[in-house]
């Protein structure tokens, strides 16, 4: 729900009189302060108003006023709030889009309203009591108004949210027309995607990426450091790592990028590495700039205050307390505090959100009498507090200067708000498609399901005919009613293929010590027939016992030992043999065998759902080695296959000896 509908008509009896004495008798200050207000604050959504001269704006700002006040008075102001906040969701406002109207334009205006009605409360009483309430109704008013501003907001943004979500060509908007410089790129760093900034910043052309390492764009000397960053991702599994490089531009320039690396997982292994980096090349320079005439603030004052008032980014020198001696513009409009009222201020009240003040102060405190520093000169995001009360995300470095023995911080900032929101809506997209995923197989699996009694009566019908002995049938009706019976045996059995596929489950509680010794023996005894009509030997030694589903470990062994009998020539004898050795953290098992075998070039196909590579002289659903990953990769171990045309193959399984739950991401 938006807001309460239940909430009281405001019976602030205070509140109400002083309403009805400003607009008696200072209706036109009012009006006056409240739009010098609105023009001081630089609103955006003036921008809407550009073509009414200021008699009829200020008309316009007049009976919002009179609407307030009487409203106040009334006791309806509240509701005259949620019918303005239901014409901004249902575009209703004439000539403002609704999306053109963001939570700083509603913050700002009712700021200005604040500000400009407590303004004249001298005039209405000197009872500091009195004073005390109308401002505390004033603010519990403009509360109410602000979390309902609030509320609105959040639902239109859901509302856009799901919008965006229902094409995918939007998502893939979103990563080509970012403004950050995005690349994707497989374990070993070869290149699988970059965006248009990444190319249009570098220069180079998609047809020029292929088949190239990320490592070929890095500026020589910086290489083998990016490597083990990544391997942080690839082989110790962090989730992110923060990264800072220099990439060469095709003409030999080099740009400076920063961010973030994280990876994609499947199971135990890593799919792929996401990179997205901001190009910092000028705002380096920038910060050497203003670092160069900061160090050498006594003697350069004007040349400094020239660069740090037209800086792009927020700066901000405090000192060892923590009071803040400089303000540029960029920080004004960052954080809604303008210079006079920030200068002399401590940083830990205005900006820094109450959490994490005692931190700051204790690392300031820290650095001046250690000279102990953890994040100085390195960029680091953090949430700060605008002056609405709402946190936002920055992007921060800070630097040390002495000046006459005295010790300055000189922090640059950014404002990275719609940075954070892509990376959300990223991931939230990336949620929804493994929950789609699973959907998806939960549909296979009613679809087969729901197959498998029309088939039967198929199977039933035809099998009766059959029996028959072709009684009242030619011989040519006759061979299509064994056709029909063997088609819908081999459907039959190919809806059970699905059915096991889809049904490899991954709940943690279905995990418990498992003996595969046990799994083994009792395999080979369901395959008796089979491994006595062909005489096959199965040579295996010693298993382990691990955390595992056991019947989802029946199903491996069976698949592949039941795969190595039948794909071993007629009249040879198949010969298994089956080995474990221990890993890191659990075991490897080979199961080989002396079959037919297959073509490097389908190692990877053999594992996929429907893939068969040999005709129908040998007999499957093209399911069993796609069930076989399946449930290793269920099991965070993994599969893969080694083999050559006439001699053999050898299947290699990895399964861990303990399974660790995966948190989920609501987690």
């Amino acid at each position: 729900m938006l807001f309460n509908e239940n909430i009281d008509v405001y019976e602030s009896l205070y509140l109400k009189d002083y309403a009805n004495y400003v607009f008696k008798n200072k209706l036109e200050d009012f009006v006056s302060a409240y739009f010098m207000s609105i023009h001081s604050f630089n609103i955006p959504l003036l921008q809407f108003f550009s073509h009414l001269s200021d008699q009829q704006l200020y008309a316009t700002a007049r009976e919002g006023i009179i609407k307030l006040l009487t409203g106040i008075e009334s006791g309806n102001a509240i509701e005259d709030v949620k019918e303005n906040l239901r014409h901004w969701k249902e575009n209703l406002i004439p000539n403002i889009p609704m999306d053109a109207i963001e939570l700083k334009d509603i913050t700002l205006i009712y700021a200005a309203q604040k500000i400009s009605l407590q303004s004249f409360l001298p005039y209405y009483t000197t009872d500091v009591a009195v004073a005390t309430q109308v401002i505390s109704e004033i603010e519990l008013y403009y509360k109410k108004v602000q979390d309902m501003a609030l509320g609105m907001l959040d639902l239109i943004r859901n509302e856009e949210y799901k919008k965006r979500l229902e094409s995918e060509e939007k998502y893939r908007y979103l990563f080509d027309n970012a403004s950050d410089l995005i690349h994707i790129a497989d374990p070993d760093g070869r290149i699988l995607y970059v965006n248009n900034a990444w190319s249009e910043t570098l220069g180079y052309e998609a047809e020029e990426l292929k088949g190239k390492v990320i490592f070929d764009f890095i500026k020589p000397g910086e290489g083998e450091r990016f490597k083990k960053i990544r391997n942080k991702i690839v082989e110790e599994k962090q989730s992110s790592v923060y990264v800072l490089l220099t990439f060469l531009k095709s003409n030999g320039e080099e740009v400076t990028v920063e961010g973030s690396i994280s990876s994609k997982h499947k199971g135990d292994a890593v799919e792929y590495t996401t990179a997205l980096l901001h190009d910092i090349t000028t705002k380096l320079k920038q910060e050497k700039q203003i670092q160069f005439y900061v160090e050498r603030l006594a003697d350069s004052e004007k040349n400094l205050r020239d660069i740090i008032e037209n800086a792009p980014d927020g700066v901000i020198v405090i000192d060892k307390e923590n009071t803040i001696i400089l303000w540029n513009p960029k920080s004004e409009e960052v954080f809604g505090w303008k210079k006079e009222e920030a200068i002399g201020k401590k940083l830990t009240e205005i900006i820094v959100p109450p959490a994490l003040r005692d931190a700051h102060t204790n690392g300031v405190n820290r650095f001046v009498i250690t000279k102990e520093a953890r994040i100085l000169n390195r960029t680091v995001e953090v949430p700060a507090l605008h002056k609405s009360g709402h946190q936002f995300y920055i992007s921060l470095t800070v630097s040390h200067s002495t000046q006459n023995g005295n010790d300055f911080f000189i922090a640059f900032l950014r404002d990275i708000s719609n940075q954070k929101k892509n990376e959300i809506e990223l991931e939230n997209k990336r949620h929804q498609l493994e929950k789609s995923n699973k959907e998806l197989e939960q549909y296979a699996w009613l679809t087969s399901h729901d197959l498998k009694e029309p088939l039967r009566k198929i199977l039933t019908f035809s099998d009766a005919l059959i029996k028959m002995n072709g009684n009242g049938l030619n011989d040519h009706a006759n061979n299509y009613v064994r056709k029909i019976h063997s088609s819908a045996g081999r459907m039959k059995s190919l809806i059970e293929a699905v059915l096991a596929y889809s049904n490899v489950a991954t709940d943690h509680e279905l995990f418990v010590e498992t003996d595969l010794n046990e799994i083994l023996n009792g395999v080979l005894e369901d395959l008796e027939i089979t491994i006595t009509s062909r005489d096959a030997i199965i040579d295996f030694g010693t298993l382990p016992t691990i955390e595992a589903i056991p019947i989802q470990m029946t199903q491996l062994f069976q698949n592949l030992i039941s795969n190595s009998i039948k794909y071993t020539e007629p009249g040879k004898r198949p010969e298994i043999k089956i080995r474990c050795q221990a890993k890191s953290n659990g075991y490897e098992m080979l199961i080989k065998d002396n079959g037919i075998g297959f073509e490097k070039t389908y190692t990877d196909k053999i594992f996929e759902v429907f893939q068969r590579l040999h005709n129908r002289t040998y007999e499957g659903t093209g399911i069993g080695l796609a069930l076989c990953k399946k449930i290793a990769e269920t099991h965070q171990g993994r599969i893969y296959a080694e083999s050559e045309v006439g001699m053999g193959s050898t299947f290699i399984i990895y399964l861990p000896e303990k399974h660790v739950p995966i948190k989920s991401p609501a987690a």
